[in-house]
């Protein structure tokens, strides 16, 4: 009664065995292209999903920034636009300004037409065909604004103090107002706001002549006032300065920005000259600062080996 062996195990043929890994190879390859694919199926629905909600934000707030216009409004107000065809705008910009005759040149190939975009397009609010600030509505509300409480006309700049027409007024020994352009000029640590009048020539600076001002120094006299010297009308403004900061050499080319940019106020056909000139740039030139641990801007310590 003894029990029987167990039967050996059975003996499988090479071929057998190479067919066998063959198959699980291919299993192993095939589940890893359906995960790959799987994954690439899914961040192609994630990037879909997340452009569709772009796009219907854009929408939404496109809605809602003239569905605010048109309520504030009450139609007045508008988005800003170019006519494709005509090139007209809805709005006018006083700051894009051309000099006479400059286009006209460009097409007679005198000159090169300008490269890139000059001003950017405006596609803001409008209200009277005048750029304003989106969230206002008009009239302004007295008990939180100062007049004026509407914008400047058509065409008229606005800010730094001018007037509702656009153009700066002051009352000169309590007569009527008297009109003057303004510009600002800085160079080094110096400051200047410089105040054309119609006048004789005069030149004034802190409340002081220019030639005591700057101390009987021609030189600097001479560089505050080049480019009213340089246009030759000199003697046909009065020249009011309240300068600060830096020094008399400093001041002085301060002075030269500002009157520069007062005279650019007065005619846009005098800015190729003085741009030419250079009597529109900002000298960016500063001195050194002092460095840490050093004696000055650019003296070093002795150096020693040992």
């Amino acid at each position: 009664g003894r029990r029987a062996p167990p039967p050996p195990p059975p003996r499988h043929s090479p071929q057998a065995a190479a067919a066998s890994e063959h198959s699980t190879l291919q299993g192993s390859q095939g589940a890893e292209t359906n995960r790959a694919l799987g994954i690439a199926a899914f961040a192609g629905a994630l990037s879909t999903l997340a452009l569709l909600r772009a796009a219907a934000r854009r929408r939404a707030g496109a809605r809602r920034r003239e569905a605010v216009i048109t309520r504030r409004a009450d139609g007045d107000l508008e988005i800003g636009y170019r006519n494709e065809e005509t090139g007209e705008t809805n709005y006018v910009n006083p700051w894009e300004e051309r000099v006479d005759g400059d286009m006209e040149l460009v097409k007679q190939g005198v000159k090169q037409r300008p490269m890139g975009n000059i001003y950017h397009e405006y596609t803001g609010p409008v209200y009277k065909q005048v750029p304003v600030v989106e969230g206002l509505s008009f009239p302004l509300d007295p008990r939180k604004y100062r007049e004026p409480l509407e914008p400047p006309p058509p065409g008229a700049k606005w800010g730094d103090g001018r007037s509702p027409d656009g153009n700066w007024y002051m009352e000169v020994d309590g007569e009527d107002p008297v009109q003057y352009w303004q510009g600002v000029g800085r160079r080094k640590a110096a400051c200047a706001v410089v105040r054309l009048f119609k006048g004789t020539g005069q030149f004034i600076v802190n409340s002081k002549d220019a030639r005591e001002f700057f101390e009987h120094y021609p030189y600097r006299w001479m560089k505050a006032i080049e480019p009213m010297a340089a246009l030759s009308v000199k003697n046909d403004y009065d020249c009011i300065v309240k300068t600060f900061g830096g020094g008399k050499s400093g001041q002085a080319g301060a002075i030269r920005l500002g009157v520069a940019r007062a005279l650019q106020e007065i005619d846009y056909n005098w800015r190729p000259l003085m741009k030419k000139a250079k009597y529109l740039t900002r000298d960016w030139r500063m001195i050194e600062p002092k460095k840490t641990g050093q004696h000055k801007a650019r003296k070093k310590k002795p150096y020693h080996k040992r």
